[in-house]
């Protein structure tokens, strides 16, 4: 170590002074180790030689001041990231609060016996790090927040038995006092167990029953806040990590949870106002544009999104923070500024603290003060202050600005707010224009039926006004205004939806527009209001989901695991979500058709993937892995040609390769059985009921032999069916057909088959028979119920042209069947000269407008349909002229 580099970091710590001059030998013995120059945790191990050494409380302190001293020295030397140090403080704190616990549950035991559960299961103790402790992120001299826990009540089996709270009660206190006693070492770390249920007058131990019992029914908005920082830091952390599994539901709610900010910002407003107390302005934590306005901001939106967000459900405020930006939920620009101010504080908090090794955050003044603002690189104080000043400002800015903005509270002078107060009082007092509006008297009678809390009523009072103002100046007709009534007659009880309406007017106004817009909507939004979350984006519409939004989206429902049912609801949430992305720019015209066909065909996709997915794993789970190629899943119809629409089923067939073998599980399985039980899973969990409705109908009757064939079938006994048994009408469907899921063997040897057969010849007139005679069942079967689908010269009319086209043609031109989507079949045909350029043109146009108008018919209640009848007659002619 070089000398000025010691007298540096000497010069700004007297408290490592003081440690070098009682401990010369642990200064070499860290440089010779090259853990001075290096990243190098705690090690469990030399802890543990320390304690067979000395004993576990000089052991402790001497553990905890050598690593002090490296870590001091390496910050001083800006040789580590600010977030090494906060990491490795927190993997010290668990260390030490593990070695306590083995010792002393080892003593205990010894005395009292094991403890156990009614069923004789032994039962140990669980310690839950709160605050910077659960979220790695302790500083040089923090207290530790810690809850001590254990899984269930019972009875030590020692002959001097207690029971087991009596045990881990005293066992607990015995980990407090060898951590914080101060001796002639020092002390290791403080404890704070008021975090807890009731606080110092709750009981130091709980049982997992007792804490959730606890969280249910007296859980106050701040100890959701606290419990976000949760972590199993030491002790039994299995049973700690499935505790907290049990108490996310309390910490995060499933929907986005604007009934909190009520609550969040009543928690603000507390925490600013100690921020602007005289002795507070100086505090690098507490004081404004502090390290607490940051922590508070990021788990204001942890709270609110966090449920439907599992990326946020993290104790660590820099994953949390790079997930906000992941989720843009928050600009990058913002993210990148909190985080460079988040360091800045938290380096300068560790060199106040390093100063003398107290529990401070205040800027000091005097010799103290130029210490700090020297090692923080600045020549003199003024510099410094002036840099912690223009840090601090920013912090502040960006609270303000990134923070959910309050409601504005009722103006109780509006005359739409006399109007409402007059309607829900009492009828004889409604204003004669709004007791003629049938909606609106309607609406009261309802609302008088139900039993709404006093909250859910306040939030009512402030939004209704703000509606019946919205109402007028848009002139809404009854349609319109029956539509949105019907959404608040089924989120007043919801009164958390209420809420996000009144902090959010811009999404309030965003509703109004979609509900006028579309009947479609309004009814989704109504029947699932999660949806009304996605109204607070105001590019809603703009940027229309992407494959790699819809992956992403999936992908972060199955990498958060729990429960099938869980995953089946979320993935269903996904689907609504995406949908009404894409109906809304629809609706705005941001997106043609083709493109939102192909945004629906990939959402069904990677939806039918995750349920793949889901099948699999408890087929797994039952039945062990199955050796050798897996399922297919091949998509017919309108998902085999990327033509999905809104309200589309989902043609789908199951292929696979046959094993000798059978599935390595308890219960064995041949690929048959097994690959049979996957697809019906499959199918029920596609068609299955969840509070955020069902993924798709599925129809698979498209496999061979049809419903009277096997749900599955070897890729072999598909060829032969293919090549020797098929029906005209299945060889049109084939040219449609790809696979979506599944194993990518096995969807190869699908692509072989259907090239082989597809490319076969055939008898032409047969083929231009059963075409044309086909065409003639479906029209006579569903007449004029849908013109631009079944209409002569519709959409139907043209996929048969051109399935008829590949058919005849795809012999001596296979390209025409390399794709399955129409316009790129039509092109094909066009280009081997089958289909002239006058044809080409009419039909293409045609079914791109086609398409488009029955997307906007199913949006708009059919209008676009009724208009776009008079394009069927310039196709009319030519698909008669073709199929005849």
């Amino acid at each position: 170590m070089s000398s000025s580099r010691q007298s540096h970091v000497l010069e700004f710590s007297p408290f490592l002074n003081q440690l070098v001059n009682r401990h010369p030998g642990w200064l070499e013995d860290l440089q010779a180790s090259g853990r001075m120059e290096h990243t190098s945790p705690p090690n469990a191990d030399q802890l543990a030689s320390g304690i067979e050494e000395k004993g576990l409380e000089p052991a402790l302190r001497q553990f905890r001041n050598r690593e002090m001293m490296r870590l001091i020295w390496r910050d001083l030397n800006n040789l580590t990231p600010v977030d090494e140090i906060l990491s490795d403080l927190s993997i010290l704190a668990d260390l030490c609060l593990q070695a306590a616990v083995d010792f002393h549950s080892l003593t205990h035991e010894e005395k009292h016996g094991i403890p156990r559960s009614p069923d004789g299961q032994p039962q140990k103790i669980i310690i839950i790090g709160l605050g910077k402790l659960g979220g790695y992120e302790l500083n040089l001299s923090s207290d530790i927040d810690i809850i001590f826990c254990y899984p269930e009540q019972g009875v030590c089996d020692g002959r001097r038995g207690l029971a087991n709270e009596q045990f881990f009660t005293r066992l607990a206190r015995s980990i407090i006092r060898s951590l914080s006693e101060i001796t002639a070492d020092g002390f290791c770390f403080r404890v704070d167990t008021r975090l807890r249920p009731f606080g110092d007058s709750g009981p130091l131990v709980s049982s997992f029953s007792a804490l959730e019992q606890y969280y249910q029914r007296e859980g106050r908005d701040w100890e959701r806040y606290a419990l976000i920082k949760a972590r199993a830091v030491a002790g039994d952390t299995v049973s700690g990590n499935q505790l907290l599994g049990i108490l996310k539901p309390f910490v995060y709610r499933r929907y986005i949870d604007f009934g909190a900010i009520e609550a969040l910002r009543v928690m603000h407003a507390n925490v600013r106002e100690d921020a602007l107390r005289k002795d507070r302005l100086d505090d690098i934590k507490r004081g404004p544009g502090g390290i607490r306005e940051i922590e508070f901001l990021v788990q204001t939106f942890q709270l609110l999104r966090g449920g439907r967000e599992p990326d946020l459900q993290t104790p660590e405020i820099f994953r949390a923070a790079a997930s906000l930006h992941k989720l843009k939920i928050l600009p990058e620009e913002t993210i990148t500024e909190l985080l460079a101010a988040y360091r800045f504080l938290r380096r300068t908090e560790n060199r106040i603290q390093a100063l003398h090794d107290q529990q401070t955050h205040r800027v000091p003044a005097g010799e103290d003060g130029l210490r700090v603002a020297r090692a923080m690189g600045f020549a003199n104080m003024a510099d410094f202050q002036i840099a912690l000043e223009q840090v601090q400002t920013r912090v502040q800015t960006l609270f303000e600005r990134s923070l959910p903005q309050p409601a504005e509270s009722v103006d109780e002078t509006s005359p739409w707010n006399a109007r409402w107060q007059g309607m829900r009082n009492t009828t004889r007092e409604i204003d004669p224009d709004i007791a003629n509006r049938e909606p609106l008297s309607g609406f009261v009678k309802r609302l008088n039926r139900l039993s709404l809390s006093q909250r859910a009523s306040q939030r009512l009072d402030q939004f209704m006004p703000l509606l019946l103002e919205q109402f007028d100046a848009m002139s809404a007709n009854d349609a319109i205004v029956n539509r949105v009534l019907d959404l608040v007659s089924s989120i007043c009880r919801r009164s958390a939806y209420l809420s996000l309406l009144v902090q959010n007017p811009d999404a309030s106004k965003r509703m109004l527009e979609l509900f006028a817009a579309s009947k479609r909507v309004a009814e989704a939004v109504t029947r699932y209001p999660a949806l009304l979350d996605e109204l607070i984006d105001p590019s809603l519409g703009a940027y229309p989901p992407t494959k790699k939004d819809i992956q992403a989206g999936v992908q972060r429902v199955l990498n958060s695991f729990e429960d099938t049912e869980t995953s089946l609801q979320d993935l269903n949430y996904v689907k609504q979500m995406i949908g009404l992305r894409i109906a809304v720019a629809v609706l705005k015209s941001t997106i043609s058709a083709f493109e939102a066909s192909a945004v629906l065909s990939q959402l069904a996709e990677s939806l039918v993937q995750a349920v793949l997915f889901l099948s699999q794993h408890e087929m797994e789970a039952r039945h062990g892995a199955l050796p050798g190629p897996g399922l297919a899943v091949i998509a017919y119809g309108s998902l085999g040609a990327c033509a999905l629409g809104f309200d589309s089923d989902l043609d789908l067939i199951f292929l696979y390769q046959p094993v000798a073998g059978v599935s390595d599980g308890a219960r064995p399985l041949s690929a048959e059985r097994y690959h049979t039980n996957v697809a019906r899973r499959m199918l029920s969990f596609m068609s299955a009921t969840t509070p955020s409705g069902r993924l798709y109908s599925t129809d698979a009757r498209l496999r061979p032999n049809g419903r009277a064939g096997l749900l599955v079938s070897s890729v072999d006994a598909f060829k032969r069916y293919q090549q020797e048994e098929a029906w005209v009408w299945e060889l049109q469907a084939l040219t449609r057909a790809r696979p979506v899921a599944g194993d990518a063997q096995t969807a190869d040897d699908f692509s072989a088959v259907r090239q082989d057969v597809l490319t076969t010849a055939r008898d032409r007139t047969v083929i231009e028979t059963e075409v044309c005679n086909m065409r003639g069942r479906i029209r006579a079967e569903h007449g004029e119920t849908s013109p631009l689908k079944h209409g002569r010269g519709g959409l139907l009319d043209i996929e048969f042209v051109v399935q008829l086209g590949l058919l005849l043609n795809a012999e001596k031109h296979p390209e025409v069947i390399a794709s399955t989507q129409l316009v790129f079949q039509l092109k094909a045909l066009h280009d081997c000269g089958w289909i002239d350029a006058g044809s080409f043109k009419i039909l293409d146009s045609a079914y791109a407008q086609l398409m488009h108008a029955r997307l906007q018919a199913t949006l708009v209640d059919g209008g676009p349909e009724l208009e776009t009848l008079p394009l069927l007659v310039s196709t009319q002619a030519l698909c008669e002229e073709i199929l005849r």
